[in-house]
């Protein structure tokens, strides 16, 4: 898939036609989350669940949140450091595969019923189920639940200025768009992300070839926010050529309103 026209065409979807996931879009999904490897060294996977396995319907609430959907994806990794993050990094890869298959998604943290989704996986001992996703076909109608949150928060669909989001060699110095190649794309990127209610809690501070990844410490989500930056930071990296690795460095410019997460070193 073409990383950057996915992201561009990625939105969250709340309202589908109902119709269960046909066998070529079961098939290309399992195909996918079955040869994933999580990142940073942590353990995750994702698994498909359908609401309609062998005939026999199951319940998957959603609270209202979600009209329609038949099928959804479970994030399911072991309770460790960073392991939100990492997990966060590899279900955004997950969701923005559907997308490229024309298939509708959307993060779900807090609104859905756990206890129903537990009972079609099987937890270890150190597991721990906290996201989920539906998948499906987006349908042209909106549920009233989508258009509230439209209404509701008219910056819903709005991203923060280039220059609220990126600093370079201080965080009193914005990055501008020119000043920040040949990163504009993979940052672009970055400032598409979705997150938490919009929040963008996420700063990126470049000094030459480095770049500091820092997050508020203080949402609920921004452990998960900060794997979706870092998801479509690095994989857009990769498209265009642009290699790298990321590394929690011990020197780094220190703030009091931001934590430290981890930096991006390009290679030389």
């Amino acid at each position: 898939m073409n990383i950057i026209e996915t992201i561009r065409k990625r939105r969250s979807v709340r309202t589908y036609t109902g119709e269960p996931l046909r066998d070529e879009h079961i098939a290309q999904i399992k195909q996918f989350i079955g040869q994933m490897k999580p990142p940073f060294n942590k353990k995750a996977r994702v698994e498909l669940i359908c609401m309609d396995t062998a005939g026999e319907p199951i319940k998957l609430g959603t609270y209202g949140w979600v009209k329609g959907a038949r099928d959804f994806l479970a994030l399911i990794y072991e309770d460790a450091p960073f392991a939100d993050t990492a997990a966060a990094y590899m279900f955004e890869e997950v969701l923005l595969f559907c997308t490229s298959l024309d298939l509708g998604t959307c993060w779900l943290g807090g609104s859905f019923s756990r206890s129903d989704f537990k009972k079609q996986i099987i937890l270890g001992p150190d597991e721990k189920l906290r996201i989920v996703s539906p998948v499906g076909y987006p349908s042209d109608r909106q549920h009233f639940i989508e258009k509230y949150i439209v209404r509701a928060d008219k910056n819903h669909v709005s991203r923060k200025a280039f220059g609220e989001l990126f600093f370079v060699g201080n965080f009193e110095t914005p990055l501008t768009e020119s000043a920040a190649e040949p990163f504009f794309t993979p940052l672009e990127m970055v400032r598409l992300a979705p997150s938490a209610n919009n929040k963008q809690e996420w700063r990126v501070l470049r000094q030459n070839k480095t770049l500091h990844f820092y997050k508020n410490p203080y949402p609920m989500f921004d452990t998960i926010d900060m794997g979706i930056a870092l998801c479509h930071f690095e994989l857009t990296c990769k498209e265009l050529g642009i290699e790298g690795h990321f590394e929690e460095l011990k020197d780094y410019p220190a703030n009091d309103s931001l934590k430290y997460v981890i930096s991006w070193i390009e290679s030389l």
